[in-house]
């Protein structure tokens, strides 16, 4: 093996605590925000190189699209402690286009300098880019064509969206995120929003605009992909294969709180339709929750339901749908006000009319005497159809009005942000 007076290529750079250790859900490890990204970049031959760390400034953003699913940007720079003991600066400039993820790799290690273009990239998985092929070297003047790797695991997230792709219950599932403009890796809370029946996310984000006002709230927006045509285990949900939802909902807060340092006391459920049904379900039976928002769908079977604690709870529906009748929100709000103990009668309030052209109204129903930690609130949509209140109507007039009397984003927000779980 030939060797070099100022740098041995065979010299790796070795890090200790590379991941951190798992803690049980809830635990410390959750405070602090993750560690940064992690590169890994060899050259083949002889003499051959490896260098492997932390960014110590900088950093490279991996973000996804939200209709595909697929990576669409590798892009940012970096420093990292050197081979030999010096700096070496690292740039990845990638895209998506026609060809896929292609761009520019480029690295340089204090007389030793990297460069690639890259092409082939692979749909990276939980943020890990990897890519090998042919690159130019050149190390004190002398140039060589050589095989060269790079490996990126992009442990430290960054603002944008985000896909994340799992196989459960012999399944491959898939969800999308937000991370908010100003997201950090400081522990944030998260907003699960569960699509409606035949529903993508993309047309959920797009229709309610919930990825957009959790983009400047400061929170992280998550909307999983349900199975076939809705969730299972309430109406009209896929009645097969088994594919374990409410598991698949438990593997994906672990992945948010795991990888994205969500904040695990303040993880909240939303839906609409289909979606709304399964938040209810998830009332029942997923305790990691700390409140909940179902639109136009709600609890179906009170006599399963036993949630065995109280359930901060905000409802909403229109009075005018004709795919779920508000008829099922009053009694719906009723058990949720048992279960609480709450009093058994609401206190309705009518809510300003902002905009007397959608010819709609809003009156709010609260459940007097609940525990402090614990309110029932239903809005009732006076006029509302089945659409997302104060976003785009999915089918026109067809599903009946659209209220802008209240946005359903700043609502359930504003409900579910007063709660936490006691950990």
């Amino acid at each position: 093996m030939e060797t070099r007076s100022r740098r041995s290529w065979t010299a790796a750079l070795s890090l200790t605590a590379l991941v951190a250790p798992a803690l049980p859900f809830g635990g410390a490890a959750h405070a602090a925000a993750p560690p940064n990204d992690h590169l890994t970049v060899t050259v083949a031959g002889s003499p051959g190189y490896r260098l492997e760390g932390e960014l110590a400034s900088g950093g490279v953003a991996v973000t996804d699209t939200v209709a595909g699913y697929r990576t669409d940007r590798v892009q940012g720079e970096g420093t990292l402690p050197g081979a030999d003991g010096g700096t070496a600066a690292v740039s990845l400039r990638i895209s998506r286009g026609v060809l896929g993820l292609t761009g520019a790799f480029t690295l340089r290690d204090g007389d030793l300098e990297i460069s690639a273009k890259v092409g082939g990239v692979q749909v990276p998985v939980d943020g890990t880019v990897t890519w090998e092929g042919t690159g130019t070297v050149v190390e004190e003047g002398r140039s060589s064509r050589r095989t060269v790797a790079f490996t990126l695991r992009d442990r430290m997230p960054d603002p944008g969206d985000h896909a994340i792709r799992i196989t459960h219950a012999g399944q491959e599932r898939r969800a999308i995120l937000r991370l908010p403009d100003d997201y950090d890796g400081t522990p944030r809370p998260v907003l699960f929003h569960f699509p409606g029946l035949y529903e993508a996310p993309w047309m959920a984000e797009f229709f309610g605009r919930m990825a957009d006002h959790a983009q400047t709230r400061g929170f992280i927006m998550i909307t999983p992909e349900h199975h076939g045509r809705g969730w299972q285990g309430v109406p009209a949900g896929t009645p097969s294969p088994d594919v374990d939802d409410p598991g698949f909902v438990e593997r994906l807060q672990d992945i948010l709180v795991e990888r994205f340092n969500a904040d695990p006391a303040r993880l909240y459920a939303s839906g609409m339709s289909n979606g709304g049904f399964f938040t209810s379900k998830m009332a029942c039976d997923n305790t990691r929750f700390a409140a909940y928002a179902p639109v136009a769908g709600q609890l179906s079977d009170q006599a399963s339901c036993r949630p065995g604690r109280n359930i901060p709870i905000v409802l909403i529906h229109g009075d005018g749908d004709s795919i779920v009748p508000y008829a099922s929100a009053p009694p719906a709000a009723g058990f949720w006000a048992r279960n609480n103990g709450c009093g058994t009668t609401p206190v309705a309030t009518d809510l300003p009319d902002l905009d007397p052209k959608d010819n709609t109204t809003v009156v709010r129903h609260d459940y007097p005497d609940c525990p402090a930690d614990a309110p029932v609130i239903l809005y009732q949509i006076k006029g509302g159809g089945h659409n997302w209140p104060g976003g785009l109507p999915f089918l026109g007039p067809f599903l009946g009005g659209t209220t802008h009397d209240i946005d359903a984003n700043d609502v359930i927000w504003d409900f579910v942000s007063r709660h936490r779980l006691a950990l």
